[in-house]
């Protein structure tokens, strides 16, 4: 698996847009504390939590991707601390985070472990691909194999153990501009102890 993310990133790319939830909802995200950017990839959505205030770390399984996110970081003037890391098979740093965000990426054994590693009152945003493959007949860009694909309110329902602050899951657009057309996204906070 990361030769294949390794080989996507093998040449340099630019930034790619800050995920929509991050800039539609900024007022749900906290500005101080630690945060963790959940499969950074080129780490858009980590740089833009740095500068909105947050001290951050972003964890992927791709070397060649976080070498480029350390490019795309020094090229911008923020440091995010990186880690490599199988998220599956290698146990998770002993750490907490006040902000987790996980955008196009899912495996449903992690949601769990996720939730463990938010801190009290800490908040999640989740925004990945649900299972509508094309609108007005015109085929959207996202993985095919139904195993990264949400099903309708699945978010919900992985996330049972966070109260929801906003959740959309476009399944029924016929506007494919809109920009969680075909995606599903949660911002959710784990309740306080007791």
């Amino acid at each position: 698996m990361p030769q294949q993310w390794n080989q996507r990133y093998s040449v340099f790319s630019e930034l790619p847009a800050v995920c929509y939830g991050l800039q539609s909802y900024p007022h749900l995200i906290p500005n101080i504390g630690v945060g963790l950017d959940l499969a950074c990839g080129l780490g858009q959505n980590s740089i833009f939590l740095k500068k909105h205030g947050l001290k951050m770390y972003g964890w992927d399984y791709s070397l060649a991707g976080l070498e480029q996110m350390k490019r795309h970081c020094a090229l911008q003037e923020v440091e995010v601390n990186q880690r490599c890391i199988d998220l599956v098979n290698t146990p998770w740093p002993n750490q907490y985070f006040d902000f987790i965000c996980v955008t196009a990426f899912l495996d449903r054994i992690l949601c769990p472990q996720i939730v463990s590693h938010l801190k009290p009152g800490g908040i999640l945003l989740y925004q990945t691909f649900n299972q509508v493959t094309d609108i007005a007949g015109e085929s959207l860009n996202k993985p095919r194999r139904t195993q990264f694909l949400l099903a309708k309110s699945e978010l919900l329902e992985l996330f049972s153990d966070l109260v929801p602050l906003l959740y959309h899951d476009e399944q029924d657009l016929s506007q494919r501009q809109h920009p969680l057309a075909g995606k599903a996204l949660l911002i959710a906070r784990k309740p306080l102890l007791g």
